[in-house]
């Protein structure tokens, strides 16, 4: 039972550091979006005159879905399944074989679901930054920024107003986001797989008669054996 309880214990441990790291994606951006009053994923800037540009803005969902996965996927949804783990990691000092009675099977699911949208927001954020970048350095008659990250605390002018903007330092913390978001991809990828590789390790268990319905008894309805 050893190799099933260091697994749990690194399932926890992997759920707590993408809690941690659903801060890194949902706070940078969402202080750039508040900064900025718009949305710069996927935006724009054209040149105004020699020395300064317009700024418009993209559609308010793309940076909406970004933090919308950051705070419900990965800080509430890995918080409660860290808090669900560390309960069996307890129960499992009186019994062993707690942790071969765990659900599997619908985390599974439910764990390929969440990489699915991780992903997905990893590529907006990947994308719509390069595309804003790119606007601001490339093919551009003014070639007053020759990085994406000199326009930080730049004074912008909204297109179609005479407002002016700053977008702080939304190079830093778009690229905080963008970081973060794939490492949660990835800490997702890897809790499916090992999901995966329990759920093989207990259907073989309970072909050698070892351990029983694995993937339906719920931890906090088993009684731990003296």
């Amino acid at each position: 039972m050893a190799v099933f309880d260091v697994q749990l214990c690194v399932n926890t441990l992997l759920y707590f550091f993408i809690f941690v790291c659903g801060f890194a994606i949902s706070i940078p951006i969402g202080v750039t979006d508040i900064q900025s009053k718009g949305c710069v994923l996927y935006g724009s800037l054209k040149p105004f005159n020699a020395t300064h540009y317009t700024l418009s803005f993209s559609s308010k969902a793309n940076c909406d879905f970004p933090i919308y996965v950051g705070v419900f996927v990965c800080i509430f949804y890995a918080l409660g399944m860290g808090i669900y783990n560390s309960y069996a990691i307890y129960k499992s000092q009186k019994d062993p074989s707690i942790s071969s009675q765990m659900w599997v099977m619908p985390f599974i699911l439910l764990n390929s679901l969440v990489t699915a949208a991780m992903f997905v927001s990893s590529c907006i954020v990947s994308v719509g930054f390069r595309e804003l970048c790119d606007s601001l350095t490339q093919d551009k008659p003014y070639q007053y920024y020759s990085s994406c990250d000199k326009a930080q605390n730049q004074k912008l002018r909204l297109d179609g107003t005479s407002n002016i903007v700053s977008l702080g330092h939304f190079y830093a913390y778009i690229n905080v986001t963008q970081t973060a978001s794939w490492i949660c991809t990835l800490g997702w990828l890897a809790l499916v797989i090992s999901g995966i590789v329990r759920f093989a390790l207990n259907r073989r268990l309970r072909t050698q008669g070892a351990a029983m319905s694995s993937d339906t008894a719920n931890i906090s309805t088993i009684e731990p054996t003296a």
